[in-house]
């Protein structure tokens, strides 16, 4: 699957982006909250104005979201830029009557948005209690939200359900 994800990657036709390889070894006790603090804040020390998550069985499916996603954030400010994803057995998401509304959980995806990078860096703890939490808090502190309608990355495999990594399995 990690290659996958990284062919996808390398796909783009814009080679403007920083992406970074994580490990986030799963052992017997989950990954969980207190190690997602130490490793995703990794991510503040890149040179970025935006960060996006794509886990290792997610992937990008069109190789000229790059190119589009800067071409909207080139004409704004913009905190939050918000797309599509296709989950395995739960299609599109965010699903059709929540597109353009608040975040809610499992309708949602972590591949399914990119965060400004100050915003990242201030809520990026909020993640070790699972993707939505974090998609959650981010939504509620910023105001300056895009919502490009497009299917952007899927899953190689089941949903997480927003879910932290001890609940999920």
């Amino acid at each position: 699957m990690l290659k996958i994800c990284i062919n996808s990657v390398k796909a783009q036709t814009d080679n403007d982006y920083v992406h970074i390889l994580h490990r986030d070894d799963k052992t017997e006790n989950g990954y969980g909250r207190p190690q997602a603090d130490q490793s995703l804040i990794r991510v503040s020390s890149i040179n970025a104005r935006y960060v996006m998550i794509l886990d290792d069985d997610d992937m990008l499916v069109d190789p000229n979201f790059v190119k589009a996603f800067r071409e909207i954030v080139n004409k704004g400010n913009l905190e939050i830029v918000f797309f599509k994803g296709y989950i395995n057995a739960g299609g599109t998401l965010p699903k059709g009557g929540y597109w353009g509304q608040r975040p809610r959980r499992r309708h949602i995806a972590s591949f399914c948005l990119a965060v400004r990078l100050d915003i990242w860096k201030k809520y990026i703890h909020e993640f070790g209690y699972g993707d939505w939490k974090f998609i959650s808090v981010c939504y509620e502190n910023t105001k300056k939200h895009f919502w490009l309608d497009h299917i952007v990355a899927k899953t190689q495999k089941r949903p997480g359900d927003g879910l932290g990594e001890r609940e999920h399995k």
